[in-house]
């Protein structure tokens, strides 16, 4: 199984558009990230971390995932591929219940708790993106919490609704929520 998704992801007061892609093979069974070097190993470890807190059972394959275009970026930015790389495991692995990803697009941090802390873009980019589907005769989808401009080429999809449908665990990352994470934690 092949699959192909989009990543935006911030800096310097910009926002990069990032290829994702993978594929499935039946060498070693396990999961690599690609193109992003050692900072792929700790997103790598949170991805399988993610699935085995929730007892997912996955087969026995391979699963590579892939980063193109991701030059000179930092740790705390690429943290933004967490979310989308999530995805696309999680749908080749068929625990989601979307296969294509192509004209799918998002950017988002992942919680060892399940939390999930989208990209919070302005109007302006939005509209960007607007003008740029509507020049290529395009729609796309978007995996986040809200978009705050009325869109006719881009329809939305919670991610927390879809990971919360599919597998469980999950919550959207709010500071009232870490405050009281950080709370429980401590009493324990």
């Amino acid at each position: 199984m092949e699959i192909k998704v989009n990543a935006l992801i911030p800096r310097q007061n910009h926002y990069h558009w990032l290829n994702i892609f993978g594929y499935t093979s039946r060498a070693q069974p396990g999961l690599e990230v690609l193109g992003i070097g050692h900072k792929g190993r700790a997103i790598k470890e949170k991805l399988i971390f993610l699935s085995k807190k929730r007892k997912l059972k996955f087969p026995l394959n391979r699963f590579v995932l892939c980063i193109e275009g991701q030059d000179g970026f930092e740790k705390a930015e690429l943290e933004y591929l967490e979310l989308p790389l999530l995805l696309a495991f999680w749908s080749m692995a068929g625990f989601i219940p979307i296969k294509r990803l192509d004209n799918c697009f998002c950017s988002g941090r992942l919680g060892l708790e399940g939390e999930i802390s989208c990209l919070d873009l302005s109007s302006g980019h939005w509209l960007q993106i607007e003008q740029a589907l509507i020049r290529r005769k395009k729609r796309a989808i978007y995996f986040g919490e809200s978009i705050p401009i009325e869109s006719e080429r881009i329809d939305l999809i919670s991610p927390l609704s879809l990971l919360e449908d599919s597998v469980g665990g999950f919550s959207m990352e709010s500071g009232f929520y870490q405050i009281d994470n950080a709370l429980a934690r401590s009493v324990k």
